[in-house]
């Protein structure tokens, strides 16, 4: 594997290990949820290359994130439409049914409706609503780079806006998230063939960090963000924050990913990103319930490993890889874009 390969996943292992631990280290989930998010929609945003076949892009993203999508739904989701069926066979009542229902829409609804165990499904379908959206914009007026920034404030305003004024709408698969998605995506799509001095900008970012953690913790204001939720914070500083934290992973990325043992495990995180997004929760959350497992570095550990674990065995068969992980033949002609000089 090539050392720029080996940096792209390092990154990705790097940044999935960040969300891991929000959800189960509490001291820490706060500022991680500062960037963590924005990070994978700014990832995503770097490795795009421009694709003016829409249908052929749509088909290839569709294959690639909504099939695992609802793979993992249908497969998470089944225990409890069994518990379902238990109750309504031993009660026949409708509250059972009606509760059956309630489930099932909101599976389908998606977004901020689906919580607990499957809450990080929000993420897949917002990713592919703004990949979808970012290649029409870009296909359309990407040439006209004063006229993508104004489309980006735009949205990053709607995106306010919605934090704002309509804090208690949802919306289905999260598409208002998009709007504070797509100017990270952009950035990100701008970043890779930008020529900046990424060591200045590391060290102007960890003082970014500083500040803002020093901000936080003496009250001068709350500095919260969370996509899912619509939480944005303090205006303009909620970007400048999440561009820090998302600089100084990269930057730790391309350190770490030279490191024989420490680079090699990371990239074989970032390899199974995806299947720790969508079964981390599920294993830590059950693990809290259970006295001996319940410690924070075991439940860690485990939902970093057992998926990993999974991802190996779903990669040695043809079949589960097109299931759980998207990889269909539409996908597979796609060559990994030259980013080592980034």
């Amino acid at each position: 594997m090539s050392q720029r390969i080996a940096w792209i996943d390092c990154w990705k292992g790097i940044a999935i290990i960040t969300v891991v631990v929000s959800h189960i280290i509490e001291p820490v989930s706060k500022y991680l949820f500062w960037f963590h998010m924005p990070l994978f929609f700014f990832m995503s945003g770097y490795l795009y290359r421009n694709k003016s076949d829409y249908f052929a892009y749509f088909k290839r993203k569709f294959f690639h994130l909504l099939i695992p999508y609802l793979s993992f739904l249908i497969l998470l989701s089944s225990h409890q439409y069994a518990s379902y069926i238990l109750n309504i066979w031993q009660q026949k009542g409708n509250y059972s049914i009606n509760e059956v229902l309630k489930f099932t829409l909101n599976l389908v609804y998606g977004g901020e409706n689906i919580t607990g165990s499957l809450g990080i499904f929000w993420f897949v379908t917002c990713l592919f609503l703004t990949q979808q959206l970012y290649n029409l914009l870009y296909s359309r007026f990407g040439a006209n780079h004063w006229l993508m920034i104004t489309i980006m404030l735009g949205s990053y305003c709607l995106a306010m806006i919605n934090c704002w004024f309509m804090q208690n709408v949802s919306f289905p698969w999260s598409m208002n998230v998009v709007a504070m998605a797509l100017p990270f995506y952009w950035i990100g799509h701008m970043a890779a063939s930008s020529s900046i001095n990424h060591a200045k900008a590391a060290i102007l970012s960890i003082v970014i960090i500083v500040v803002a953690f020093v901000i936080d913790n003496w009250a001068f204001f709350d500095i919260t963000f969370n996509m899912k939720y619509r939480r944005y914070g303090v205006v303009i500083f909620n970007v400048v924050i999440a561009l820090a934290g998302i600089i100084i992973v990269q930057e730790l990325a391309k350190i770490l990913y030279k490191k024989n043992y420490i680079g090699s495990a990371l990239s074989e995180i970032g390899k199974a990103s995806m299947i720790i997004m969508y079964l981390h929760q599920i294993i830590q959350l059950n693990m809290n319930k259970t006295l001996i497992l319940n410690n924070e570095i075991i439940r860690l550990i485990a939902g970093l490993l057992i998926p990993y674990v999974l991802y190996k065995i779903i990669n040695n068969y043809s079949i589960m890889r097109k299931i759980f992980l998207g990889e269909f033949a539409t996908n597979k002609v796609v060559k990994t874009p030259d980013i080592s000089k980034a």
